[in-house]
């Protein structure tokens, strides 16, 4: 009996083994597969030229600390905004001058200080501060004397030495006259004490006695003042003048140096005081009468407009027009102690016109600028959803900001994590 071939059933069995081996990695128990993060914040609309929409978290609004506040309507004043011009008030430029010819020299006698040392333009002084000193040049017309000169000071000397014999004289008059007085005294004093006189002759006595005194030192007075004159020529010592300051100031142009000799009535230097300008405003003279004159404005730097500055009518300005460019000056204080603005600085000034208007009004801190300029605010237009949206500001005060355009009144906009939310949307914030 021939036995069965068992090669295909050994073939059949290893091929079902390696099946099996095969599947059992699938059949054993599976791993859960990790859950996703949830993102803090997810933007929408990627694209400046948009509207940006921003879904917060409960979480991350509570830990950016976000607040909103209404939008207003509120009644101002209209304004204009036209350019303006700093300027110098009237009386604040001094110049200074040489009060006669000489040599300027240091403003001090320090041996260590350099002859040619110099106090340039811009250096601040204080009222009273030696800016140079001055040493005056003779001229020989002082030093030697005419003819006639001649002539009038020999007159001095006869008239001279004529009052001084007279002097003289009068003080040995009074003398005589003091013994004569004494020796009347004595004699009535001695009358009266023999019983031979009057009381009436000792007063007598005693009053001619002082009035001779009294006469003999007005005399002597008289003598020494004559003695002290003297009409002989004396050398004249040149003494150094010092130039002052004549307010607290800066120097704003220095026209002369040490060393140098200037003619009298010859500018030296300027001296100018920045801490109060003038801020000159032309006009169109029809837009004259729509300015409120007796308000206040508001001065900004050119393309700044977020810093202004506050600054008053000035009461008594001088009239001034430009015929040229039909226009009417109008002149307001304008405080600069920091020294931020410059004489003949342009600037942008806010005029407040007659009648007042309603605008859109939100807080300063709501207002946000990109790298272009242009403004932005953040709108709460669902719960934990904020859309950026464009708005132009007209004007701004200390706290708010006045809209020309902008969201509806009662719309909330972020005022505290504006700048967060803005830094969320470019990347900037974590």
């Amino acid at each position: 009996m021939r036995r069965p071939n068992k090669l295909p059933i050994l073939a059949a069995r290893l091929w079902t083994l390696l099946l099996v081996l095969w599947c059992l990695p699938g059949c054993g128990p599976q791993k859960a597969a990790p859950s996703a993060k949830t993102a803090p914040a997810k933007i929408e609309h990627p694209n400046e030229g948009d509207i940006y929409r921003i879904v917060l978290t409960a979480k991350a609004e509570q830990r950016l600390q976000i607040s909103t506040v209404p939008v207003e309507l509120e009644a101002f004043s209209r304004k204009r905004t036209v350019g303006g011009e700093i300027a110098i008030p009237d009386g604040a430029r001094v110049v200074v001058t040489a009060p006669v010819t000489g040599l300027l020299l240091n403003p001090t006698e320090d041996a260590n200080l350099p002859e040619d040392a110099n106090l340039l333009a811009g250096q601040k002084v204080t009222k009273g501060q030696i800016v140079f000193r001055l040493r005056p040049l003779l001229s020989p017309e002082r030093e030697v004397p005419t003819a006639v000169e001649r002539v009038v000071i020999a007159n001095a000397k006869v008239l001279l030495i004529s009052a001084q014999v007279t002097a003289d004289g009068d003080v040995k008059q009074a003398d005589a006259q003091i013994e004569a007085a004494q020796i009347a005294l004595d004699r009535a004093q001695q009358l009266l004490s023999d019983r031979a006189g009057s009381r009436r002759d000792v007063d007598d006595a005693i009053a001619r006695l002082d009035i001779a005194r009294q006469s003999r030192a007005a005399a002597m007075a008289r003598k020494q003042q004559l003695d002290m004159l003297s009409l002989e020529a004396e050398p004249r010592a040149v003494i150094d003048l010092p130039v002052l300051a004549p307010r607290d100031g800066i120097l704003r142009i220095v026209s002369s140096s040490v060393e140098q000799t200037v003619s009298a009535a010859v500018p030296l230097f300027e001296v100018v005081s920045l801490d109060t300008m003038w801020v000159r405003v032309p006009v169109y003279p029809g837009l004259r009468d729509q300015v409120a004159t007796e308000s206040s404005a508001i001065v900004n730097d050119l393309g700044n407009s977020a810093i202004g500055v506050d600054v008053n009518p000035v009461e008594e300005a001088p009239p001034s027009a430009d015929p040229l460019a039909a226009t009417v000056d109008l002149f307001y204080e304008l405080p600069n102690t920091e020294g931020r603005f410059r004489p003949g600085e342009r600037v942008e000034v806010v005029l407040t016109l007659r009648g007042e208007t309603e605008s859109l009004v939100v807080p300063r801190a709501a207002i946000l600028r990109d790298i272009h300029g242009v403004a932005w605010v953040y709108v709460n237009s669902a719960e934990q959803t904020f859309e950026r949206h464009r708005v132009e500001v007209h004007f701004t005060t200390d706290k708010l900001s006045v809209l020309s355009r902008g969201p509806e009144v009662g719309t909330s906009v972020v005022v505290d994590g504006a700048a967060e939310l803005f830094g969320t949307e470019f990347g900037a914030g974590k």
